[in-house]
């Protein structure tokens, strides 16, 4: 019984020889092809440097599809060679980082300066309006979002004027307060032509009717508040052009990261660069040597700093 095994068991060894000398793998150059790309499939330096999860997650068949055109283009053989174009693409894959760095850094501060820009001319509109001082407020007229606040100041006073026919010293305190009371200042206008509501008609006035006086009151109050829109108005357009200038200009200084930022970029590129050429380089003498070509060894060069 166990010779019967035995004679089994050597028959199944001699099929299983003459088997593996039949496999000799695929024949076309496009199944080579792919065999030969397997051999790195496990490679450590590929297996790592793509990244596969989280936000940055980067493409494994875009690594995978540039191995195998560096595969094709140089036709590595042996252990070395087929390394060293690893490095390669491992090298080229860490220095498209780079590029992605540089532009993060550059997207870091164009995506918020529009925003950084706006917010800065909306506190100084919002500071000058609640500040006691005069020289401030006036201030308000330096920005677009100043502007829009003196127009809504305006067009409130506007309203009240066309329900009442006058002015409340409410309003009249509002207009001090944003629009000054030297001469020729909007307040001094309006007070030329009727006092708040709460005191008395001047002495030397022309007696009318209270429906002629309101009338007349009324329509001057108007057109002037209306005169003064107007100009605000040229005023914040005129804002707006320059702000968008300003904008425009300020965006294109961040059209470059920072310097710290650089300094980073080029060392980290610098390293890559020196990595890749290197790799290259030693790729091409081992398959110039393989070729049988005579390669002289390397020289190394050290650079010393001392005297």
């Amino acid at each position: 019984m166990e010779s019967v095994e035995r004679k089994v068991s050597l028959k199944k060894i001699e099929a299983n020889r003459r088997n593996a000398l039949r496999s000799t793998g695929p024949k076309t150059p496009q199944g080579k092809r792919a065999v030969r790309w397997n051999a790195l499939k496990h490679g450590l330096l590929a297996k790592e440097v793509v990244i596969q999860a989280g936000d940055g997650k980067e493409s494994r068949s875009e690594f995978r599809n540039l191995m195998a055109q560096l595969w094709e283009d140089i036709h590595p053989e042996g252990v070395l060679e087929e390394m060293l174009v690893e490095k390669i693409a491992v090298c080229y894959w860490r220095l498209r980082r780079v590029l992605r760095s540089e532009i993060g850094e550059i997207r870091k501060d164009l995506d918020t300066a529009q925003d950084d820009y706006s917010s800065t001319l909306l506190n100084k509109a919002a500071f000058a309006k609640c500040s006691d001082s005069l020289f401030l407020r006036l201030g308000l007229r330096k920005n677009s979002y100043g502007l829009i606040i003196l127009k809504d100041i305006l067009r409130e006073v506007r309203e009240e004027v066309k329900t009442l026919g006058r002015l409340s010293e409410a309003a009249y305190s509002e207009l001090a307060k944003h629009f000054g009371e030297h001469e020729g200042s909007l307040t001094s206008r309006c007070l030329a032509v009727v006092p708040p509501i709460g005191t008395d008609e001047p002495s030397d006035a022309v007696p009318e009717t209270p429906a002629e006086s309101s009338k007349k009151h009324k329509t001057r109050l108007l057109q002037i508040l209306d005169e003064e829109w107007r100009r605000l108005q040229e005023m914040f357009l005129r804002a707006e052009e320059r702000e968008y200038l300003e904008s425009e200009s300020k965006l294109a200084t961040l059209s470059l990261p920072s310097m710290k930022a650089v300094d980073k970029i080029l060392r980290y590129e610098t390293a890559m660069e020196r990595q890749l050429y290197r790799a290259m380089n030693q790729l091409e003498r081992l398959q110039r040597m393989r070729r049988g070509e005579l390669i002289p060894p390397p020289v190394n060069i050290e650079v010393s700093n001392q005297n």
